[in-house]
């Protein structure tokens, strides 16, 4: 039969996107459902030792007889500045953090595609992966715009006719900027797109995004960052 074709590398899009699904989001307004992990299967007594598995009955393991000297490994006679250096363990990589905001109509009513798309153009936001649109810096997203509409695609094609009840603005740090400066352009720009969308502002809890709340999620960013030195 024919060879499978090649599996590609998830790319920044598809994390941000899948872990922006996983965390519920779109599943509260409607629009999916989170993906399952299956649990893993661990052995009733753990794994086996290769090493210190017993041989089979009639066969005897092989043991050096203590007459025998063992033969030393030809890299001990070497000179111990030649030997290779060990190389230094890879630090872990930051855990992820979410962010997330959603706008949503100051009435209630449905956001027409063709103001939704003339919105995010005027923020110079690019359209591309996923069929959503991204703020990119350095080839990267630093954080990315869906429909609140399964499956969150926005697509300038079928922007005629085209309506939402809202958009999600999401992001997963770190990215290709610094997390303070990514979280400033990100609550300036939904801030902006609200504006000219007659829309408010929520956080991911869906609650009105007011200063305090700025302040809690600036707060929020910044102690991660901290911690993870970055």
């Amino acid at each position: 039969g024919a060879a499978p074709p090649p599996r590609t590398a998830p790319t920044a899009v598809d994390r941000q996107m899948d872990i922006f699904s996983t965390t519920g989001h779109f599943d509260e307004l409607g629009v999916g459902k989170p993906r399952r992990i299956s649990p893993e299967i661990g052995l009733p007594n753990g794994p086996v030792d290769e090493d210190e598995a017993a041989p089979p009955p009639g066969r005897v393991s092989p043991r050096i007889s203590r007459y025998e000297p063992e033969a030393e490994p030809e890299t001990e006679s070497e000179p111990e500045d030649l030997a290779p250096a060990a190389e230094p363990e890879a630090a872990a990589p930051p855990p992820e953090k979410l962010v997330s905001l959603l706008i949503a109509e100051r009435e209630g009513t449905q956001i027409l595609g063709e103001n939704i798309h003339a919105a995010l153009r005027a923020q110079k936001l690019e359209y591309g992966m996923r069929q959503i649109y991204h703020r990119m810096a350095s080839g990267r997203p630093v954080f990315s715009v869906a429909s609140l509409l399964k499956p969150g695609v926005l697509d300038p094609a079928q922007a005629k006719g085209f309506s939402t009840p809202g958009l999600a603005v999401f992001m997963v740090l770190p990215g290709p900027m610094s997390p303070n400066d990514a979280l400033t352009d990100m609550l300036k720009t939904t801030q902006a797109l609200a504006d000219a969308l007659n829309a408010e502002v929520y956080d991911g809890r869906k609650k009105p995004l007011t200063p305090a709340a700025q302040l809690t999620l600036r707060s929020e960013v910044d102690a991660w960052a901290r911690a993870n030195r970055l």
